[in-house]
């Protein structure tokens, strides 16, 4: 009796204890699986992350109005030319210089322009790719990091903080079954139980689709302890 109060004083050695037993159990009925779950969910503390960060792909943006101030600056220019020398009441000498002025100045704009709008429209183009696989690597790189400082954290009875961090990388990956056992694990070891449990019996029939059926067994025997209504949900998954 001495002995089960104070292993229920310890649950973090209980529950080796209890994973040890069930080790123990897939050994003799013939599982050959009983080498990898120890401690739940305890590869994804050791095992770095392959962080799902699918990266977009986004469609490059044209710049085809950069045309549109070539194309008004032109005509203006000669507009206010042609309309200058109207004014002028000149002689035929005058109507000359004024044909000179209206007729030179014309080409060089209409032959400039194009050479300034090819120029403006074929630079920016990679410029928004290159800016968007900057920024997903970027993204990608922040989330590894953010993971690693959590599991740190978390060896460093850090927990509050832990449990900030995971909550950070779940609102970028909801769906991550990594995350969600890791941060069940944090719970755990903070004293929040019946929060641990809920992760658990979430994460745990996923698993067992996955193949990662003593992972799963071993989330059970936590859950089992705490709310026995949700242990048997998970054991109903693992009987499919």
């Amino acid at each position: 009796m001495h002995i089960f109060r104070w292993l229920m004083k310890h649950p973090i050695l209980l529950a080796w204890l209890l994973a040890i037993i069930a080790i123990l159990l897939n050994f003799s009925m013939g599982s050959k699986q009983g080498e990898h779950g120890n401690e739940v969910a305890a590869t994804a503390h050791e095992q770095p992350s392959a962080v799902e960060h699918n990266q977009t792909a986004v469609v490059a943006q044209q710049t085809a109005p950069v045309a549109e101030p070539q194309a008004v600056a032109a005509p203006a220019e000669v507009v206010t030319q042609q309309a200058a020398p109207v004014a002028e009441p000149q002689a035929a000498a005058a109507a000359e210089v004024v044909a000179t002025q209206q007729t030179a100045p014309v080409a060089e704009p209409q032959a400039a322009a194009p050479a300034e709008v090819a120029t403006q429209q074929a630079a920016p183009v990679a410029e928004p790719q290159a800016a968007t696989q900057t920024a997903a690597t970027a993204q990608v790189v922040a989330s590894a990091d953010m993971l690693r400082a959590a599991r740190e954290a978390y060896w460093a009875n850090e927990l509050d903080r832990a449990v900030g961090l995971y909550n950070d990388l779940l609102k970028q990956t909801p769906d991550s079954l990594e995350y969600k056992g890791e941060l069940a694990n944090v719970y755990w070891k903070q004293g929040n139980a019946q929060q641990a449990a809920t992760l658990f019996a979430e994460v745990a029939p996923k698993l067992a689709e996955q193949g990662r059926v003593t992972e799963a067994l071993n989330m059970k025997l936590y859950v089992d302890m705490v709310n026995p209504d949700l242990a048997k949900q998970i054991d109903a998954a693992l009987k499919k």
